[in-house]
C-alpha cells in the first residue's frame, strides 16, 4: 500500500517536476528576444538545479555524496565515447535502406529555426551545457531513485529511459538508439559511482548533435 501511495504521489508530481528537468531548454517559447532569453535560461537553471538537487537529497541521501565524487579521467573518456558510438549508430541505421527512413525534417524543427535566429546562442548554451545538467539530475536523479526506492535498481533504469525518451517524441530508429544511449547513461553512472559521467555523456551527445544540425542549416 505505502508503494502505492508512493506511485500516486510520483504521478501527480510528474507534470511540475518536468518543467524542472526540462524548462531550461525551453527557449523562444516563452520570449521574444535575446535578451528576455538569456535572462530565462539564467534564472530556469538557477531554479532548476537546487531543487533538483534538494529534492534528490530527499529521495535518496546518499546522492550528494555521489555527486561530489569526482570524475575520474577512465570514466570521462568511457562517457565520450559511448556517445560517439550512440551518434554513429543513429546515424548508420538511418541510411540504411531496408529501415523506415525518418520522415521528420529535423531543418524545420523548432530547435533549428531558433539556431538560426537571433536567440541562436541562448539555444546553444542551453542545449549543450544546461539541459544536459538539469535532465539527468531530474531523470537518472530524481525519477531512477524515486522509482528505484518503489521497484528496485532495474526496472527503474528501464522505466526512467522510457520515459525520457518518449518525452523526446523522436521516430522509431532514433528513438530505439535513444533508448540505447538512456540505459548507457544509467550504467555509466552506476559503474563510476557518480552522476557526473552521465552530465557528460549528454552533455557531449547534445553537442555533437548540435553541431550536425548547424552544419546543415
Amino acid at each position: 500500500m505505502n508503494k502505492l501511495k508512493q506511485l500516486v504521489i510520483g504521478i501527480i508530481l510528474f507534470i511540475p517536476f518536468l518543467f524542472l528537468a526540462s524548462g531550461v531548454s525551453l527557449v523562444d517559447c516563452f520570449f521574444e528576444g535575446v535578451l528576455l532569453n538569456w535572462l530565462f535560461i539564467v534564472i530556469a537553471a538557477s531554479i532548476s538545479i537546487p531543487s533538483l538537487l534538494f529534492i534528490d537529497r530527499h529521495i535518496k541521501p546518499s546522492s550528494t555524496q555521489q555527486l561530489n565524487q569526482p570524475l575520474k579521467a577512465r570514466n570521462f573518456y568511457m562517457a565520450v565515447i559511448w556517445t560517439i558510438f550512440i551518434v554513429v549508430l543513429t546515424i548508420t541505421l538511418n541510411n540504411l535502406p531496408f529501415l523506415p527512413a525518418p520522415t521528420d525534417n529535423v531543418l524545420q524543427s523548432s530547435t533549428a529555426k531558433v539556431l538560426t535566429g537571433p536567440s541562436r546562442w541562448p539555444m546553444i548554451i542551453s542545449l549543450c551545457f544546461l539541459t544536459p545538467i538539469c535532465e539527468e539530475l531530474g531523470f537518472r536523479g530524481v525519477i531512477q531513485d524515486y522509482l528505484a526506492s518503489i521497484f528496485g535498481y532495474w526496472p527503474s533504469v528501464l522505466i526512467t529511459s522510457l520515459i525520457f525518451v518518449f518525452l523526446h517524441g523522436l521516430e522509431i530508429v532514433a528513438s530505439l538508439c535513444l533508448l540505447l544511449a538512456a540505459i548507457g547513461f544509467s550504467l555509466l553512472n552506476r559503474a563510476s559511482g557518480t552522476i557526473k559521467t552521465s552530465i557528460v555523456s549528454h552533455m557531449t551527445y547534445n553537442i555533437i548533435v548540435t553541431i550536425l544540425v548547424m552544419l546543415r542549416l
